[in-house]
Parts: C-alpha cells; structure tokens; sequence
C-alpha cells in the first residue's frame, strides 16, 4: 500500500490497470475498497480510484490531467471553472485534436482542427477544489467560448462582465486586446466592441 499511497498523495487518483499492476490482481484493489482503504470514482464503472475524502470533482480533473493530457478544459466547463458562468459542470468540455479520437463516461469530447487549439495555459483553481495545474484555455480564449455558446443570451454579458471584473488588466489592456484579435479578428472585433463599453 506504501507505493500506491505515494502514487495517490502525487497524482490522487489511479487507473485499475495500473493498480493491478501494482498489487499484481483485482481481487487486492477491491479488498483495499471493502476495508475503506481506497475508493471509486463515481460514476461507477470509470474504471479509477482514490484515496477516501477526494472530491469526485477534484478526482475527474486529476483523471484528464494524468490520464488524458491531450485534453485542452473548454466550452461551458471553462467558462464555470473561470467564474465566467453560471452552468453547473455535469459531463467535463473538452478539445481534442480532430486527427485523434477519444470517448469516456467522464468527457464532452470536441475534436477540434489542430490550428484552432490555441491560448492553452496550465491553471490550478483551488476556489473549485483543483489545486493542481490543468490545461485549459485562457480567459480571453474562452470568450470566443461564450461566444460560441451564448451569444445573443444573458449568459454572453455575464460572460463579458466577469471577464472585465476577473480578468481584464484595466489600467493596460492592450495585450489581451491584441490577443482577441490574433485569435479570430471579426469576432475579436465584436468582443472588444462589449468589453470596451460600460457596464
């Protein structure tokens, strides 16, 4: 148990392949579960566990980040973890190159062209029980997001407005002005136009 507490304390969760690996068979995984040693990630059938007293949520963002580092934290999912929505993260968004593919109880899979991939930072949002870094889209990447999810709805502003509260360096903006418009130049244009009138 020693080598995979210390796999646990690291990572938080791990894969039942690799447990097996570590106690040899399944029968010891599931004896550890029984004694409340370790746990299961819900939902069940995931095929991951951690330690007792891991939120669930915590748990799904180690399991990308360990597990599927090809993934980019996008749509709806990035904009709640930003603070930039209101939406409740059931399944997690995320953006995967279209020249791979990837299917899993645990993701909302967009196969995106590569090219598109872009203003990905590695983030911990401890506010959201995430103390370790995950690659997600930047907060000007993610109001093309918004963008693409809300506009025209309430939620767009909302967007925009906690964007400008959270994010936006108001006495020097020019950066992430600049980046808006690298990213897409029309809708970049659109955004802008918003963000630079009052509240």
């Amino acid at each position: 148990m020693d080598k995979l507490s210390e796999i646990l304390k690291k990572d938080l969760v791990i894969s039942l392949v690799d447990v097996v690996k570590l106690l040899r068979n399944d029968k010891a995984v599931y004896r550890l579960v029984e004694k409340g040693e370790l746990t299961k990630v819900e939902p069940n059938g995931l095929g991951y566990f951690c330690l007792p007293g891991v939120e669930e949520g915590s748990a799904h963002f180690a399991i990308i980040r360990k597990y599927y580092p090809q993934c980019i934290i996008s749509g709806k999912t990035a904009l709640s973890l930003y603070g930039m929505s209101l939406d409740y993260i059931g399944k997690i968004d995320v953006d995967i190159s279209n020249k791979t593919s990837l299917g899993n109880e645990l993701l909302n899979v967009h196969r995106v062209v590569e090219s598109k991939i872009t203003n990905v930072e590695e983030r911990s949002f401890e506010d959201k029980g995430i103390d370790f870094k995950i690659k997600i889209y930047s907060p000007e990447r993610c109001l093309f997001e918004a963008y693409k999810y809300y506009k025209g709805l309430d939620s767009f502003f909302y967007s925009l407005k906690q964007y400008k509260k959270k994010y936006l360096n108001k006495s020097s903006p020019g950066d992430q002005f600049d980046t808006l418009m690298k990213i897409n130049k029309k809708i970049g244009r659109e955004i802008l136009d918003l963000l630079m009138m009052g509240d």
